[in-house]
């Protein structure tokens, strides 16, 4: 094939491969306000394309720009999503062991699931306690491997599949005071623990959060539930015990999606 033509024939794959980018950089800063020269940064491209790939996805609804608050994901996204959900809708099926799990410990307890090199929350449902730890909402997006959501997930990975991941991300964590180095060591940390996530700190300031991994039918990690809490709540003896509670959700999550 000359030339010219391969050129032609990557053209429409790259376009979309570029397109994809945007959107993923738009899903993952919605509580920026980002603007034009933030996006092409961030995508590593030059203004004019970025703006005429922008202009494109707002013509065909994916894109919203909000005059106040910058680029945001538009209605056809959410229309999108509607029709590709699973035929088991973790969210649906998971509530009610979500619920049980926030009431008997009394914190917030999140959902999140695993999306190419991100974990996304998907529910967040909050204790009974007085002092409830919001640090994250329906949608959030984060590299694997921070939080202990993210943790959680990453660590029941392959260990090819990990590396392929930090390569990916390791231009992002060290905006989380995060190295790959550092994510190895929680990995084996974690795995030492019996697959159960910790993070003190690391994610939100003062916020201690326990995580363990969902798995689907054929043992895949797709997902993850965690329990967060003030720091000085979540003692050895209370982490055990958030643990067991966090083990039983999970199991029962488990038996439902393997069925």
């Amino acid at each position: 094939m000359p030339l010219a033509s391969k050129i032609s024939a990557q053209s429409p794959a790259k376009t979309v491969g570029r397109a994809a980018l945007l959107l993923q950089i738009i899903a993952s800063s919605h509580n920026q306000n980002l603007r034009l020269i933030d996006i092409a940064a961030m995508a590593a491209l030059d203004k004019s394309t970025a703006q005429r790939l922008l202009q494109r996805l707002i013509i065909e609804r994916m894109v919203v720009r909000d005059p106040v608050r910058g680029y945001r994901l538009g209605p056809l996204i959410h229309e999108l999503g509607l029709a590709a959900l699973p035929e088991t809708n973790l969210r649906e099926i998971s509530l009610p062991d979500l619920q049980a799990l926030a009431q008997a410990t009394g914190d917030m307890v999140f959902l999140v699931g695993r999306s190419g090199y991100e974990s996304i929350c998907l529910n967040r449902i909050a204790g009974n306690f007085p002092i409830q730890t919001m640090t994250r909402t329906e949608g959030d997006r984060h590299p694997l491997g921070v939080g202990a959501g993210g943790l959680a997930i990453l660590a029941s990975m392959h260990d090819a599949d990990i590396q392929t991941v930090l390569k990916a991300i390791e231009p992002r964590l060290p905006a989380y005071q995060l190295s790959a180095k550092s994510i190895l060591k929680s990995i084996e940390d974690t795995r030492a623990r019996g697959d159960i996530a910790i993070d003190a700190g690391s994610a939100a300031l003062d916020v201690t959060a326990i995580g363990r991994t969902l798995h689907d039918r054929s043992g895949t990690p797709i997902a993850s539930v965690f329990v967060a809490s003030i720091g000085h709540r979540m003692m050895d003896a209370r982490q055990k015990e958030v643990t067991r509670l966090l083990v039983r959700c999970v199991d029962a999550i488990e038996t439902v999606l393997q069925s």
